[in-house]
């Protein structure tokens, strides 16, 4: 089964490599591989919440409700009985911040002494001793002011004043351990802001009474001494008074402009009435010089009507009939009647400008008398009247002020309350707070967050392949998956199979039908397509880095493909040798040899009993130093030559390419590269930067096997494809 559908006949498509995307899937598998992370952080997150709610203990609430009552003082106020001040909806507001105010929670910490209440202020010494170690700064007040300094601090922390739905209703509600002490303080606070209220009242109007007092004490000193000054001067200019009569000079003003409007009054009718004058002289009636005069209107109608009906008749019977000479008759006799009316109007017109006229020149005699009048007016008159005009304002001034001292000292002693307690706090019976399942909650949400986030973290850290999307994205290059496979047992293979002759680098011969079989025969199958196409024969196997895999996919492509195609298979690791170790582990000779004389080849390589294949092993005592220039020799060359003659496909194992240069020094021998990744081993980095060691490699890579998959992450993978997948499977 491939991990694609892709058409195998085609040579894979190499896209370009980038930087391999975290999806919501990868998500999920790494959650599902670090599982325990979130549920160790679920459990410390439960027990930390657990701890803090046995620390801190939960609280009872007792709240207390104000009535901001604005009728009374808007009734005495409207009726003039009173002249307090009723709040409005902006100082009703500004009494929550009062209500927190240290002038109302101070009276209250030190009548109940809780200062000194453990609950309030803690093990207060212990403080000092905080502060040795630097946790908190040295107190720099006295001991009992820092002892109410805290007191206040944790009594605003308890304190919650809050406005409800109606906006003259304040809620006071207090948290503390005891349900009647919290009740008791609700309570308090309510009584110590009313009682404060009632003091500012009083205190305002003391203040308010003798500022006016004062003042009124002031005004009669002013006005006897205005009254003085008045009588003094009469007597010193034997003056008489006048009486309360404006002087001529302050008429003089307010005649002149009626003048002036009596001469545009005039101005206006004279116009008016030449203007109608000409109208009303034209012997033929226009009846629209007074176009709202009913009469007027009531005779053009008729004429209308009578010149319409005499067209109508004219048109019919001729102009010169006995009923439209009558006709035009009575339109003459209509016409004439207008313009009667119209003369009769224009006569009014001639009183009302005569009228116009005698109003003028009555004022402009009483201008000129009253300016003669004041030529006269002694200077000493005019000073009395302003020390009269002194005096009355003054006069006026106290009244006013005597009228008000007498409403302050009307109003009882005892002022109008604007605030009052509708409901007193009671000791709650339950604790109903939801804090407690909220704080565990929030721990193991917290917990769980936490850990997932650490599983994931580790993981992207950790910078490995675990889909062959993530392999595919990150080179550009197709990507088979293999899983891993152990041999201590039967796990995929069939029943014939022999326990004893089952081989890691021959499982595909002892589990033909199993997943990991599978993926090896998608590989097989591209390096068919290859050889049928370009007769590329010869496969490097080569990994980034050591224990990947590559001996295991080596033997076992090579069993796969031994079974229709002469396959041989080449250990060309020089420096450790595993795949000889592990298949011809007694064999004398091989690869040095066959360099040192190619046509030896078919003498050296040893065949395979089950797979028959055929394998050239590497047979040395010890490391040599000129490993890589072996594999880069024309020896090598000529030995790859005489395997082509004699096989359909060589699949040489190569070094780790990361480690040494082998690779770079025999590839130009190979047709194509198998690029082993080692499944969650391999790093992303390093895999990149062995592809990208040898341009070439990458462009001749037949495909990249991510090697050693766990079975059960790899269901995982391709959950998506369904369960129908396993059905081809013997597991």
């Amino acid at each position: 089964m491939t991990d694609s559908d892709n058409d195998l006949s085609q040579h894979p498509a190499y896209a370009s490599p980038g930087r391999p995307a975290v999806t919501t899937t990868d998500i999920l598998l790494i959650l599902r591989r670090g599982w325990y992370l979130p549920v160790v952080g679920c459990l410390i997150g439960l027990a930390a919440a657990t701890a803090y709610v046995l620390a801190v203990p939960t609280l009872y609430k007792s709240t207390a409700r104000i009535l901001i009552d604005k009728s009374a003082n808007r009734f005495f106020q409207a009726n003039k009985i009173l002249d307090q001040p009723a709040f409005d909806d902006a100082e009703t507001g500004s009494q929550i911040y009062v209500l927190s105010s240290e002038s109302i929670i101070l009276p209250i910490i030190r009548s109940m002494d809780l200062a000194h209440d453990p609950e309030f202020v803690g093990n207060f010494r212990d403080r000092g001793t905080q502060s040795f170690w630097g946790w908190q700064a040295e107190p720099t007040v006295e001991p009992e002011a820092a002892l109410e300094r805290t007191a206040v601090e944790t009594f605003l922390k308890r304190l919650k004043v809050d406005r409800e739905d109606v906006a003259d209703v304040i809620t006071v509600t207090f948290a503390s351990r005891d349900p009647k002490k919290a009740a008791r303080i609700a309570n308090a606070i309510v009584d110590s802001y009313i009682a404060n209220n009632s003091d500012a009242k009083r205190r305002s109007t003391r203040m308010a009474s003798q500022l006016v007092q004062d003042r009124l004490s002031e005004l009669k000193q002013s006005v006897m001494e205005a009254n003085n000054a008045l009588h003094e001067f009469r007597m010193a200019h034997n003056l008489v008074n006048r009486g309360t009569g404006l002087l001529p000079t302050e008429q003089i003003p307010n005649l002149t402009t009626l003048l002036t409007n009596a001469k545009l009054q005039v101005a206006e009718a004279k116009g008016r009435l030449d203007r109608i004058q000409e109208q009303t002289s034209s012997e033929e009636a226009s009846g629209t010089i007074f176009p709202d005069n009913q009469i007027i209107l009531a005779l053009r109608s008729k004429y209308l009507e009578l010149s319409t009906k005499a067209d109508e008749l004219a048109g019919r019977v001729g102009p010169n009939h006995l009923t439209v000479v009558q006709l035009r008759k009575e339109m003459n006799d209509t016409r004439a009647a207008i313009r009667d009316e119209e003369k009769r109007l224009a006569g009014s017109y001639v009183g009302a400008y005569q009228a116009a006229r005698t109003q003028y020149h009555d004022l402009a005699a009483m201008v000129a008398q009253l300016s003669e009048e004041a030529k006269t007016e002694s200077q000493a008159q005019i000073s009395v009247r302003e020390l009269e005009n002194t005096a009355d304002g003054l006069l006026v001034l106290y009244k006013s002020v005597l009228e008000q001292f007498s409403q302050l000292n009307r109003q009882p002693l005892d002022p109008i309350q604007d605030a009052s307690a509708i409901t007193r706090a009671a000791p709650q019976l339950h604790k109903n707070s939801n804090k407690p399942l909220a704080v565990l909650a929030g721990g193991v949400v917290l917990g769980l967050l936490s850990g997932a986030g650490g599983a994931v973290a580790r993981e992207l850290a950790a910078g490995v392949f675990r889909t062959p999307e993530q392999v595919k994205q990150a080179t550009g290059i197709y990507c088979v998956s293999v899983p891993f496979v152990e041999t201590g047992g039967k796990q995929g293979a069939s029943p014939q199979a022999s326990t004893n002759s089952m081989l890691l680098e021959e499982f595909v011969l002892d589990a033909p039908h199993s997943r990991f079989t599978e993926s090896i025969r998608n590989i097989k199958a591209l390096a068919d397509a290859e050889q049928r196409e370009r007769r590329n024969k010869v496969i490097g196997i080569v990994s980034p880095v050591a224990n990947s895999g590559k001996s295991t996919i080596a033997t076992n492509l090579a069993a796969l493909m031994a079974a229709s195609a002469r396959t041989l298979v080449i250990d060309g690791d020089l420096h450790k040798r595993k795949l000889t170790a592990r298949l011809e582990p007694d064999a004398r000779e091989g690869l040095i040899e066959a360099l040192d004389d190619p046509t030896r080849l078919a003498a050296l390589v040893i065949k395979r009993p089950r797979s028959g294949l055929d394998f050239l092993p590497c047979v040395l005592s010890k490391r040599i130093p000129n490993a890589a220039e072996l594999l880069g020799s024309p020896q090598m060359e000529q030995l790859l030559i005489a395997a082509r003659e004699s096989y359909d496909y060589i699949i040489v194992e190569c070094p780790p390419i990361m480690s040494v240069v082998d690779v770079k020094m025999i590839e130009r021998f190979l047709d194509r590269f198998v690029f082993i990744i080692e499944w969650g081993q391999t790093s992303q980095r390093v895999a990149q930067e062995a592809l990208d060691e040898y341009d070439i490699t990458r462009e001749r890579t037949l495909c990249v096997v991510l090697n050693k998959v766990d079975p059960s992450e790899l269901r995982s993978i391709e959950s998506y494809k369904g369960r129908q997948l396993l059905d081809y499977y013997e597991t």
